[in-house]
């Protein structure tokens, strides 16, 4: 039995030490503020003069659409989300130019809520580019996003 117990202690002692901060998650915040102008951009526009990209994001960046890039610190998930606005709002995240996710409710005329969310999961360390778009709403919003990562 003491042969036991004296293994045992042998191998707690060579196990490695690790960090206290080691496999906390980290939670992280932040927001984006913007001023922009409306651009209602309809799919049915078809693409005659190059307007590739979805809805508003069509506009001009900080004119009609307002983006930041998020690096995950860890995997884990990102809420991205925007409420309590006037008039339609979108959101759309970006990895380089394809989209990977948006959220297009129709405020107007569809009267749907003045909500838009996206929730993604994400590897540690990957990028991506959050982007708030003013469809046809008032000029002043604040998009959020928080995560949980490990």
């Amino acid at each position: 039995m003491r042969k036991l117990v004296a293994l045992l202690a042998a191998a707690l002692m060579a196990l490695p030490v690790l960090p206290a901060q080691a496999g906390k998650a980290k939670h992280v915040t932040g927001t984006i503020e913007a001023t922009l102008l409306p651009f209602p951009k309809l799919a049915a526009w078809g693409d005659p003069v190059g307007l590739t990209r979805p809805g508003c994001t069509a506009g001009q960046q900080d004119v009609h659409w307002a983006a930041q890039e998020f690096k995950a610190p860890g995997k884990g998930k990102l809420r991205f989300y925007a409420e309590g606005f006037t008039g339609d709002w979108d959101l759309y995240i970006f990895d380089g130019d394809q989209v990977l996710y948006r959220s297009e409710a129709s405020q107007v005329p569809d009267q749907a809520p003045p909500e838009e969310e996206i929730t993604i999961s994400l590897k540690k360390k990957q990028t991506v580019t959050l982007v708030v778009c003013n469809w046809l709403g008032d000029p002043n919003v604040i998009a959020a996003y928080e995560g949980h990562f490990k």
